[in-house]
């Protein structure tokens, strides 16, 4: 069984609702979360913002990405609380970072470096990941930031 199965399986055991966020994983950890049969009734939605535009439309202050940076533990946090927000959930998760070239525009954008937060029955969990990712894909990125997320997860599900 993966990680992001064990994590599903244990949404629904402890009757919790889920939702998501995403920026640089694009929609896989949703994915990855519905992959397990009986995840539609825990699973409220989810956001793909890969823009800054979109990030803002759903609710995340400009100013925390003005101030902040779209690549930081408070943007990671702000669309965490945002996500649950909009979706009433018990559990969300919301991650940003970089998978491909740094963002030359943006001193915040470096590679192989990413934020994310989950926000899990009133508590909030900021993590950030900085992995040497020179010789990956976008996609092996993206898969390494989508694992590392769910291990946090599982963690944070077994003190529930």
């Amino acid at each position: 069984m993966t990680t992001a199965e064990s994590v599903t399986k244990k949404i629904i055991e402890k009757n919790l609702t889920i939702t998501f966020m995403e920026s640089c994983t694009s929609g896989l950890l949703a994915s990855m979360f519905t992959d397990t049969a009986g995840a539609s009734a825990v699973f409220k939605g989810s956001l793909v913002t890969y823009s800054n535009e979109m990030k803002i439309a759903a609710g995340v202050p400009s100013e925390t990405i003005e101030r902040f940076g779209v690549y930081s533990s408070e943007c990671a946090r702000s669309m965490a609380e945002t996500a649950g927000k909009i979706y009433g959930s018990d559990v969300a998760v919301a991650i940003t970072g970089t998978t491909g070239n740094a963002d030359p525009a943006n001193a915040g954008s470096v590679l192989g470096k990413a934020f994310f937060c989950i926000v899990a029955c009133g508590e909030i969990y900021d993590f950030v990941i900085e992995e040497n990712v020179s010789a990956l894909s976008r996609k092996e990125i993206k898969q390494l930031y989508a694992d590392r997320v769910y291990g946090e997860l599982e963690k944070i599900l077994k003190q529930i």
